[in-house]
């Protein structure tokens, strides 16, 4: 899936892959190149941050499957950072449906 069909997801207003240092490798959208740089530089240090706390929650919990995470969503007042693997995208609240948004960001993640 490219970037451009993500996009035409209800809500979507930015979308990007990025690298394990969090330099993109391609993004669309309606942000500046300064904000989409931030938003990837963002997704991969919270990636790494998040990676770490699955791995406390299956020491402490016992428990398997929380590793490693599947995604993520971080909300905002009026809109939601969502990523999975090396894409994130900027949604706003109140259109489109989260769940449609996080499945085209595992099936993209994984081309």
């Amino acid at each position: 899936m490219t970037l451009r069909k993500l996009l035409i997801l209800d809500g979507v207003i930015a979308v990007c892959r990025f690298q394990d240092d969090g330099s993109i490798m391609d993004a669309a959208g309606m942000l500046s190149g300064d904000r989409v740089e931030r938003l990837a530089r963002f997704a991969q240090w919270y990636r790494r941050t998040l990676s770490g706390n699955t791995d406390l929650l299956s020491l402490f919990s016992q428990m398997r499957g929380w590793s490693p995470a599947q995604g993520w969503i971080v909300h905002g007042d009026k809109m939601s950072v969502c990523s999975v693997g090396n894409m994130v995208c900027m949604v706003q609240h109140g259109q489109g449906s989260l769940q449609e948004i996080m499945q085209a960001l595992a099936e993209a993640a994984h081309e």
